[in-house]
């Protein structure tokens, strides 16, 4: 089954001056599934369909890779995501996902002092 997904949406603080340590907060709009359901009343598990997840978000600013975060099928569905960045130049601020099915998404905003 072919979905759509929407591109993350990033916030950033309003006014950023350079030097400030900022909070990053990112939300990708993925429906994660573990594809498992109960049998009955049981605690039993069956694979019901394929997992779905996020699997790997990573951080660029400018051209350098800031950082990067493995994920799992225990993550929510449409997780916010928040993380500090120290904002020391003004430049592209790049955030890409990639699920557990090779599917790539990505969102990017202008990091400019104020």
């Amino acid at each position: 089954m072919a979905r759509k997904i929407k591109p993350p949406r990033i916030k950033l603080p309003r006014k950023i001056k350079k030097g400030d340590i900022i909070n990053v907060a990112v939300q990708p709009k993925y429906p994660s599934l573990t594809g498992l359901a109960t049998i009955g009343d049981s605690d039993d598990f069956y694979r019901k369909e394929p997992a779905a997840y996020l699997k790997e978000m990573e951080v660029f600013y400018g051209t350098e890779k800031v950082c990067a975060f493995l994920m799992s099928s225990a993550v929510s569905p449409n997780p916010r995501i928040e993380f500090p960045l120290k904002a020391d130049k003004e430049a592209t601020l790049k955030i890409e996902f990639q699920s557990n099915k090779d599917e790539t998404f990505s969102a990017s905003k202008e990091i400019k002092f104020s």
